[in-house]
């Protein structure tokens, strides 16, 4: 009985996760066309702090980190939930960088 349950909810899961997003590396990725084309230049990080604008799997602070970027960095945003908007690729330490996650824009000055 277990195991039929267990499988059922897996299949609900599988069924909502590929309707609503995709799951590519552990990263939720917001399904339907992207809303923006603009890019983020991460500033005003206090270097005596973290230092670090966190790159997470999801929007918001619970999910995992699995990046960092840094003041003077840029991610181009695809699409946003709120504050939180989903990012593709950009430039780490002056080098273009492939990546993909989530930020936080209250550290972002936006350019397009």
């Amino acid at each position: 009985m277990m195991k039929r349950v267990t499988l059922k909810v897996l299949a609900l899961f599988l069924a909502l996760a590929s309707a609503n997003s995709a799951i590519a590396g552990g990263v939720f990725v917001p399904s339907g066309p992207y809303e923006y084309d603009t890019g983020c230049l991460v500033s005003g990080l206090d270097p005596n702090g973290d230092g670090f604008l966190a790159l997470r799997a999801g929007p918001g602070s619970k999910y995992r980190q699995i990046g960092r970027l840094h003041n003077g960095d840029a991610a181009y945003l695809r699409k946003c939930d709120g504050k939180w908007c989903y990012v593709e690729n950009g430039a780490l330490n002056g080098r273009e960088a492939i990546f993909n996650g989530w930020i936080y824009t209250a550290w972002c000055e936006f350019y397009p």
